[in-house]
């Protein structure tokens, strides 16, 4: 899993009824335009745990939000007010992701070809007009004249200071920007800009309180759990929630007295008749605690900030009580990709499975550079985990092949001369990145989502694989050494489904019940995935390749207040993690003339 955790199978499930094309795009147009930054999110959260941490409500109508009209169109709420029909939703998710594949298209053209930023600004520009004009073609006028005032109304003073928005603008305003309409002089958007902006902060305070845990305590999942479920935690929140919509008032108020008397009376004509902004959501309401505890996680510096509030778990036992390589002169070296946009790193979201391997007796070598066969050369394991297309996983480019043919052939033959390769794949978009790779070595990869609701726990895309469902396969990374080291039950966190070549063997085995959502079409689409599997072993000439469908199975991250991972209780993840890293440098099952000596 990347990005979310409890309310990922919510996700899901949205997805599954059209609405992931949307909602990603939304996303890497938020990511474009830089109104999530993680380094500026990072910094917030280290300010925050030096003070009283505060919970700020962050719903629409509440705080003044982008609302990005790819988002908004997504809403129930919307389309009740606009009146869709049927036929208009599924020709506006056809339009949608129709633009998604000619910009998957153009990125690829512009990458072979070559010319530079201002190219590829130039193709994308073209491919979002092309695309704003068949959305538009979708609508009515009077609907897409509501949905600019729904647009208006939601923003509130954040419409008079969004920037101009380049090749992004066809697909985040419905109209205009405000400014431009109005014909705003210099001297108008420089005070309205300053008043935006102090209001802005001022109804963010009044949407804030403060949350009665002291992060130098770390407060554990179960604590914030009870806290965000408690009746002191919603009387706080509605109380702040009617703060902060009474503070847009006097903001709005402000700037109005800023615009001539014909500008003012434009502005209400233009805003239409009052819609609920508060209507509008941005998660599944049936995860809602979830979400709440992840907010309150992220204030404490404890969730992380950016990649969904994904962060290592700091208290994770990484220390290996009888290392396998303890002594002697065999530490296997282990290469670490972090060369390609990976989500997970040794020194990041990977930081507990490395240590766990150094303790182990592993050398690790994070590596920075494109795969050649002297770069493969300097370590005798590869590791890749959730490689990208792009630097974000929202990004457009995101599904992009995140290898070269080059590097793909190097790999392959680098393992069939006698390398070990664990690749680690991941739900959408990482299923489509890494399908370059996985395919030199016959391994077939879904590009959304695998979920088994007869066979999981805590959602659908949670999938349990035990001895007493009998989906752990028999293998000698299922046995371990001993018994000490045999797999019982193992749990992943949403991720793809994978077929092996033949005489692969499954290590993590799907039911019949295990079903396929591919987001490709944008109608989530289902398939049955009996048969396939979530995790594989190999040969491969004289090398092994381990290749999984879920990274945070490997990982010991905290996210939303929630343990998941090799940290999560009652399940043998962190066995499985070193039984896997055993039989690829030949501790398990030694190849023909090798000689691996435990310590």
């Amino acid at each position: 899993m990347a990005r979310t955790t409890g309310w990922r199978a919510g996700a899901i499930r949205r997805a599954t009824r059209g609405r992931f094309a949307a909602i990603a795009m939304a996303a890497s147009v938020t990511l474009a335009l830089g109104w999530i930054d993680p380094a500026a999110r990072a910094q917030q959260g280290q300010e925050q745990t030096a003070k009283t941490p505060t919970f700020e409500v962050s719903d629409f109508g509440v705080v003044p939000r982008p609302a990005v009209v790819m988002a908004i169109l997504e809403q129930e709420a919307v389309q009740q007010e606009l009146k869709l029909t049927d036929a208009q939703k599924k020709e506006f998710r056809s339009a949608i992701q129709k633009q998604r594949q000619e910009l998957r298209r153009r990125m690829t053209e512009a990458r072979k070809q070559g010319g530079g930023a201002e190219k590829a600004q130039a193709a994308l520009a073209d491919v979002y007009k092309d695309a704003a004009r068949a959305i538009r073609k979708v609508f009515q006028p009077e609907q897409w004249e509501r949905l600019g005032q729904i647009q208006l109304q939601a923003q509130g003073p954040l419409a008079f200071t969004r920037p101009n928005n380049g090749p992004f603008r066809a697909l985040t305003d419905a109209n205009e920007p405000l400014a431009e309409r109005l014909k705003l002089s210099d001297e108008q958007k420089r005070r309205i800009e300053k008043i935006a902006n102090q209001g802005h902060a001022e109804i963010e305070k009044a949407a804030s309180f403060p949350i009665p845990l002291d992060p130098r305590d770390r407060p554990t999942p179960e604590a914030i759990k009870k806290y965000v479920e408690s009746p002191e935690f919603r009387a706080a929140y509605d109380r702040a929630s009617k703060a902060g919509r009474e503070a847009w008032a006097p903001v709005m108020a402000r700037i109005e007295e800023v615009l001539t008397e014909s500008q003012r009376a434009e502005y209400h004509k233009m805003r239409g008749a009052p819609f609920d902004a508060t209507r509008l959501v941005d998660y599944d309401p049936q995860e809602r605690g979830r979400f709440e505890a992840f907010q309150v996680s992220r204030a404490l510096g404890i969730g992380g900030q950016g990649g969904g509030g994904q962060q290592a778990d700091p208290d994770f036992k990484t220390k290996v009580d009888r290392p396998a390589y303890a002594s002697g002169p065999s530490h296997p070296r282990v290469l670490f990709d972090e060369a390609h946009y990976n989500f997970h790193t040794s020194t990041g979201r990977y930081r507990p499975f490395a240590e766990l391997l150094k303790s182990d007796g592993y050398t690790i070598i994070p590596n920075k550079d494109k795969f050649t066969r002297d770069v493969l050369g300097k370590g005798e394991i590869l590791v890749i985990a959730n490689a990208l297309g792009a630097e974000f996983m929202g990004a457009d480019g995101a599904a992009n092949p995140a290898f070269t043919d080059a590097e793909c052939d190097a790999v392959r033959d680098w393992v069939k001369e006698g390398g070990s390769l664990l690749l680690i794949t991941d739900h959408a978009p990482m299923g489509s990145a890494a399908q370059c790779l996985a395919k030199r070595f016959g391994v077939n990869l879904s590009t959304g989502a695998v979920g088994d609701p007869k066979n999981s726990d805590g959602g659908e895309t949670f999938l349990v694989f035990s001895r007493q469902n009998h989906l752990l396969g028999d293998h000698p990374i299922t046995r371990g050494r001993n018994d000490s080291e045999r797999l019982n039950k193992v749990q992943t966190f949403t991720g793809t489904s994978l077929r092996g070549p033949e005489g692969s063997t499954p290590i993590l085995k799907l039911s019949d019940s295990a079903v396929d959502h591919d987001f490709a079409d944008g109608e989530g689409k289902e398939t049955s995935a009996a048969g396939r599997t979530q995790g594989i072993a190999f040969a491969f000439g004289k090398g092994r390749v381990v290749v999984m469908g879920e990274a945070a199975e490997l990982s010991a991250q905290v996210a939303g207040g929630e343990k998941f991972g090799m940290n999560a209780p009652g399940i043998d993840n962190r066995q499985m993690a070193l039984n896997i890293m055993h039989w690829l440098s030949g501790l398990l099952e030694p190849r023909e003339g090798e000689r691996k000596k435990a310590g």
